[in-house]
């Protein structure tokens, strides 16, 4: 029986001021993927200037934001500023509220990267709002022969990524693997699990697989192999399980908490803590 329970295949979706990036998926499909909201990816290989994200809130969900390559500025209302470079992330959970932007920098060699949402549970849906820079040197990793795994998130073969403040335990793995070589990977039975393979190309339990494609998975042991140099993010998390009421950058349990998150935007009140 295959590990496969549904594909989901990149669509490009124009956001910020302009930029196109990939959505593996999203509003709509968060059933499937419960405790996670959204995953768009961005690449870019040749020379460009990115219009960015420019200023706007969000409440209610916690970001992450990844680069593979180029580089992005960020900057928010809590007055954390700063240059994510290729290799390093940002975990941010906007809590009752935040206002930030996203700028990407010129790059020469263009741009790879990913943004995740993560919802946050009714209980801390209003939390104080909270940032982490992960640099280079803290990130994790652990290196076979063939294979390379960077622990994002969670626990992989005794390592613990760097992500310690996040509200929910998910775990988040950025895997790369040489042609011929596989990788096995188990995917727990109280939570909901995804890959998105976005180099490359292979097979889950024997099942093909390739980029730029994201697939939900049964649990059990999930045996990834590479037919040519593969590169995916594995990520997995137990479902909250609660009412989700979506607006744009906001996500809350009732449309009444939305509302109120408007009215607060409009009157100006809508951060909470500085």
């Amino acid at each position: 029986m295959s590990k496969i329970i549904s594909e989901y295949r990149a669509k490009p979706v124009m956001e910020g001021a302009g930029v196109l990036v990939n959505r593996v998926f999203g509003h709509g499909e968060t059933t499937q993927f419960d405790p996670f909201l959204m995953l768009d990816y961005f690449e870019t290989k040749e020379a460009s200037d990115s219009p960015g994200f420019p200023w706007h809130p969000h409440r209610g969900i916690e970001t992450i934001t990844y680069f593979l390559r180029g580089s992005g500025m960020h900057e928010d209302s809590m007055g954390n500023n700063g240059v994510i470079s290729a290799g390093e992330l940002q975990w941010m959970s906007a809590g009752s509220g935040i206002y930030h932007q996203e700028m990407p920098q010129t790059s020469k060699d263009g741009y790879q990267g990913f943004q995740f949402w993560l919802n946050l549970p009714q209980k801390d849906k209003m939390k104080s709002p909270e940032y982490q820079y992960i640099n280079n040197g803290e990130m994790k990793s652990v290196s076979e022969t063939g294979s390379v795994v960077r622990v994002i998130s969670g626990r992989y073969d005794g390592v613990t990524g760097p992500i310690d403040k996040a509200s929910l335990d998910v775990t988040m793995l950025h895997v790369s693997l040489d042609a011929g070589k596989s990788i096995t990977l188990e995917r727990g039975a109280q939570e909901n699990g995804f890959m998105f393979v976005f180099e490359g190309s292979g097979s889950i339990d024997g099942q093909d697989v390739g980029a730029t494609a994201g697939y939900t998975l049964d649990a059990g042991q999930i045996e990834v192999s590479a037919s040519e140099p593969m590169e995916f993010i594995f990520a997995q998390g137990r479902p909250l399980n609660e009412p989700i009421a979506w607006g744009g950058p906001i996500v809350m349990n009732t449309r009444e908490e939305l509302q109120t998150a408007f009215d607060e935007l409009e009157k100006r009140t809508f951060i909470k803590q500085r």
